[in-house]
């Protein structure tokens, strides 16, 4: 979720060493011969019904949903869910209820564990209330009994927010960004954390910023991170500072509990690419991107090689 709208804010300084700490200079990691995936056959994703801007796509783990977001301008951006008719197109199907607050309001970036539990980032009640990420129960396009997900994985600062994040497979894990907002087009900082559940709730792991040293990196705004399910490879986006150039990128690992490879680009062209998703068998990249012809964001998907 790249959020746009103004936030002011009082810069506290134990937040910034925090985000020295967490978002490294330089990625730094040995030098090893690692395999990464690639993915081609480009193919824009159809949505019978739907003509808004479609952004942040998350395919749900059995394949028969892809959920998604209107355009993030802080506004009236609202939840939205399709169903599966093949890899390359989808029904619409409505509003995601329960979930979409009233305007002005955000409700992005969706993502769902095998148990049907629903996460997603919200901004109803920031910053009154800080704990911005929220979690209830799906089944057919409502989301019952939401809840704010709660946890030591947020910075309580004005200004600083849950920006994106996923919840992996098992619904045990999950992966969020810490992002500053000033007022200005991006946030000021960004980066990837992990947080372990524990009863009730989720918890950083002590091991994250080991795991995550050569994925945070503070020449960058790290952002929309998707885990594959068996927590191998790391997907995600991020934005060198003083650009608006995207890139997606994969960090790669040979077991769980290990550090993450050093990012490789997945070059895809067109503007504004963000926001990957991967179906559960691993099998397809899903992501938005703007189009110049309508200056409207569309859903896009790739196929492993």
């Amino acid at each position: 979720m790249m959020k746009k709208k103004r936030i002011s804010v009082h810069i506290i300084l134990v937040y910034s060493i925090i985000l020295a700490v967490s978002c490294k200079n330089d990625n730094q990691g040995p030098d090893i011969p690692v395999s990464y995936p690639e993915f081609t056959d480009e193919t824009e994703v159809i949505i019978n019904g739907y003509n808004r801007d479609a952004m942040e796509p998350f395919v749900s783990k059995d394949g028969n949903f892809l959920f998604l977001n209107s355009l993030n301008d802080g506004d009236s951006t609202s939840l939205y869910y399709t169903t599966r008719v093949n890899d390359t197109t989808f029904n619409y199907e409505g509003e995601i209820e329960g979930v979409n607050g009233p305007a002005p309001h955000l409700d992005a970036v969706a993502s769902m564990d095998m148990n049907n539990l629903f996460y997603f980032v919200s901004t109803r009640d920031y910053p009154s209330v800080f704990e911005n990420y929220q979690t209830g129960e799906f089944n057919n396009g409502v989301v019952t009994n939401v809840k704010c997900v709660m946890g030591d994985f947020y910075i309580y600062s004005p200004g600083w927010l849950i920006m994106d994040a996923e919840i992996n497979r098992e619904g045990d894990l999950l992966y969020y960004v810490n992002a500053q907002f000033t007022g200005n087009p991006l946030p000021d900082a960004a980066c990837l954390g992990i947080a372990e559940k524990r009863d009730s709730t989720f918890d950083k792991l002590n091991s994250s910023d080991n795991i995550l040293e050569n994925v945070n990196n503070s020449n960058y705004l790290v952002y929309a991170p998707c885990i594959s399910s068996d927590g191998n490879e790391l997907y995600f986006t991020r934005i060198r500072r003083g650009t608006f150039i995207t890139q997606i990128c994969v960090s790669v690992r040979s077991g769980t509990g290990e550090t993450f490879s050093i990012p490789e680009w997945i070059e895809i062209d067109g503007n504004s690419v963000e926001a990957p998703s991967l179906t559960d068998d691993g099998e397809r990249l899903y992501y938005h991107k703007k189009l110049g012809s309508d200056d409207k964001y569309h859903i896009f998907t790739m196929r492993r090689e």
